[in-house]
């Protein structure tokens, strides 16, 4: 029997994160699960950075993470129900390994996370940070793809045009 008692959301606090937030939350209440909303800030240090300046990577860092900290809490204020219990968490890296990093250390049941629907050489060049944990971690991954990426992929004016039923 499938016992989910700890979820994983990746965030980038974008409304398609949303959507993967409604599938978790769906399965928190179902299973009485508890839910990680982690939003992993890209770690790009000062690319210079002089002796003795006040700017090393390490203050860099602690000053990215206060700054995704606090963008993570209005998030949830604004667009999460109290009713979910959820715990914001923040790292500072990769994305893709952050998450997995996250999802096996913390011992996460599920991770649930939105696609953005990139195609094509958007995809090539800007990678899939979904399509990486999925192929990386050892946990499951559910992924959602929101219903205005659904839409916008398959019309059914599109299905009557290519099986030529008008």
């Amino acid at each position: 029997m499938i016992n989910l008692r700890r979820i994983l959301v990746p965030t980038d606090m974008s409304a398609y994160s949303l959507a993967a937030l409604e599938y978790a939350s769906s399965f928190g209440v179902l299973y009485d699960a508890r839910l990680f909303l982690l939003h992993v800030a890209d770690e790009a240090p000062p690319v210079l950075s002089l002796p003795g300046q006040d700017g090393g990577a390490e203050v860099y860092r602690r000053r990215t993470e206060e700054e995704a900290t606090r963008s993570l809490l209005t998030f949830v204020e604004s667009h999460i129900s109290r009713d979910i219990r959820l715990t914001p968490v923040v790292r500072v890296g990769a994305p893709a390994d952050e998450i997995r990093r996250f999802a096996d250390d913390e011992q996460m049941d599920l991770v649930v996370m939105a696609t953005h629907g990139r195609t094509g050489l958007r995809h090539m060049v800007m990678g899939s940070i979904a399509e990486k944990v999925v192929r990386l971690s050892r946990v499951p991954v559910l992924t959602v793809k929101p219903s205005e990426l659904r839409e916008c992929f398959l019309r059914s004016e599109d299905i009557e045009n290519e099986l030529h039923l008008k």
